[in-house]
């Protein structure tokens, strides 16, 4: 009897077990917000799940797949997820804006146009220090969706004393044997919307040159700064693009009154994403408290375009 007692012991426990570690994979998998944290502080999260439209009369508003909020290490929320004045901007997003494919136009980055959606999909794997899920870019102007874009986001935390750091990397793949063909534009891509305690006063936008607004917008930095005043104190966030990106240095959009800017290299022309070509970006942000250090975040920007694994 006791040998018999025995493995029905052993049967319960690989069962109980296994049901645990399901129920933890589950978890982690349907999980609706992923966080990069460094000890007890949260970097950035990213939403995987949708988020409904704060004007019920206007649902096609409503997200998933994009970040916000992006922390400083004290703890100031740098990104908004629906500003008032621009409801399709969402934190840290990536949409194309004037496309075609299969012979008509459609925009991905204006939700009120009801033309096409960017939305998560499914979370590969998270972590602390890791998060990598899988969306997808939709067309929505034929009787039925149609997925033009399969796109996969690899977020690292990057260990900083000071500095909230975590790089994002982007691969876009064609779904099927077609290519979307990207208009020449003067906004779109990798997109960044700060909060509204931003637009009056404004914040302070500057590129790694040191152009502002103005003599910026549509000039070729390695990077750009934003920064302004949450709760009597400054504080901002730092976008640094990567060498090895298309076109870069990527032209960049900065908005005359918003807090929001984009790197945008449909700017310098039209091109393609073909099948079997996958199109590869690479970001590293840098969250800070107080004002911007320029040679602090030229040594982050220095040390991303050596990175070779990421």
């Amino acid at each position: 009897m006791l040998p018999s007692l025995k493995h029905s012991l052993f049967i319960v426990i690989v069962i109980f077990l296994s049901t645990i570690r399901g129920e933890a994979q589950q978890t982690q998998e349907e999980r609706d917000q992923l966080s990069l944290v460094d000890g007890d502080r949260v970097l950035m999260t990213y939403q995987a799940g949708f988020l409904s439209s704060p004007r019920p009369e206007e649902p096609w508003f409503g997200r998933s797949g994009f970040i916000h909020p992006v922390l400083t290490p004290s703890g100031k929320t740098l990104t908004e997820a629906f500003p008032n004045d621009h409801l399709h901007q969402h934190g840290l997003m990536f949409a194309w804006t004037n496309t075609t494919f299969r012979g008509h136009s459609f925009d991905f980055w204006n939700s009120h146009r009801k033309q096409g959606h960017v939305e998560h999909v499914q979370t590969i794997d998270a972590s602390d220090d890791r998060i990598l899920v899988r969306l997808k870019h939709v067309d929505d102007t034929g009787e039925s969706s149609v997925t033009v874009l399969n796109e996969t986001w690899e977020l690292r935390r990057v260990p900083h004393e000071t500095f909230h750091v975590f790089d994002l990397k982007s691969v876009i793949t064609c779904a099927s044997d077609e290519p979307l063909n990207i208009e020449e534009y003067h906004y779109g891509a990798m997109c960044i919307r700060g909060p509204s305690a931003w637009l009056k006063p404004k914040a302070t936008i500057l590129t790694s040159e040191g152009k502002n607004r103005r003599e910026g917008n549509h000039s070729r930095p390695d990077w750009v700064v934003m920064e302004g005043v949450i709760d009597n104190e400054v504080c901002g966030i730092a976008a640094i693009n990567h060498p090895k990106n298309f076109r870069s240095p990527q032209p960049v959009r900065l908005h005359e009154d918003k807090p929001y800017f984009s790197f945008a290299p449909m700017v310098l022309g039209e091109f393609q994403i073909e099948p079997g070509k996958p199109y590869e970006s690479r970001y590293r942000f840098v969250a800070f408290d107080g004002k911007h250090n320029h040679d602090a975040i030229n040594e982050l920007s220095d040390a991303f375009s050596r990175s070779t694994d990421f």
